[in-house]
């Protein structure tokens, strides 16, 4: 059995007497990718948005490993191994891409701000080591070639790719997408499709929020399906594709 990376127990979250998220649960393991669907205003970005630490929890327990996270501070969950991405970017357009993504790798490192300007000993080692975990990435997310230039000047569908790439600096142990295929053509969604198959060959587990219904039924292990803040389905995708109530809820709306 793999190992359970993420748990999700009884998860709340209320804003004043609106009930977004409604005792959620469950669980993502080392390398697998978890969909997480269903309609607009179902309560999946709330999810995320609470799991990554920038809402706080109304009820309910999320365990990171060992770790339980609940109350823990955003970057803290960050350095404990868990990563997201928007729906919108959220990038510094004056940075080169290789910079970019070097800010990534902020939470692993091991020396100060003050001491990585000393040329020896310790400093040097991880300079370059860092600079080696950089290239595998801007590798793994096909983005060496564009290294160089500045984020403000690549095409969006990059600059998606890019957010993705920022987030794996860090080393998380899962990763968390929130509509990573918006706006992106055919050939950007397969190019997408094989870099988070590719994430997975790394033992990284990836909870993936999309609307596109071929790339979550060709890439998910499993799917969880969310309709007003309730879990109604969690299955294979194709226990979800014929399930009733999630015909009924979602995917007759969305074909």
């Amino acid at each position: 059995m793999a190992e359970t990376i993420l748990r999700v127990d009884l998860l709340a979250k209320s804003f004043g007497g609106v009930k977004a998220v409604r005792d959620l649960s469950f669980d993502v393991s080392a390398g697998e990718i978890l969909g997480l669907i269903g309609p607009n205003g179902s309560g999946k970005s709330t999810t995320v948005n609470v799991l990554a630490g920038l809402l706080p929890p109304t009820s309910g327990s999320i365990r990171l490993g060992a770790d339980a996270i609940e109350h823990m501070p955003e970057a803290d969950r960050v350095s404990k191994g868990l990563a997201r991405t928007f729906q919108t970017a959220r990038l510094f357009p004056e940075f080169t891409v290789r910079q970019h993504v070097r800010m990534g790798c902020h939470t692993i490192r091991r020396t100060s701000a003050f001491a990585s300007i000393l040329p020896f000993g310790l400093v040097t080692r991880e300079q370059v080591a860092t600079d080696q975990h950089v290239d595998g990435i801007l590798q793994l997310c096909t983005l060496a070639q564009i290294a160089d230039r500045p984020v403000g000047s690549i095409s969006s569908a990059q600059q998606r790719f890019l957010m993705i790439a920022t987030a794996l600096a860090a080393k998380p142990r899962i990763l968390l997408v929130d509509e990573p295929a918006a706006g992106l053509v055919e050939h950007e969604r397969q190019a997408l499709a094989d870099l988070i198959r590719n994430i997975r060959k790394r033992e990284i587990a990836v909870l993936i929020i999309e609307h596109h219904m071929a790339l979550i039924m060709s890439l998910c292990d499993r799917i969880v399906v969310l309709n007003f803040g309730s879990k109604i389905a969690e299955g294979s995708p194709a226990e979800i594709r014929a399930n009733p109530a999630v015909i009924d809820a979602y995917l007759g709306e969305a074909a």
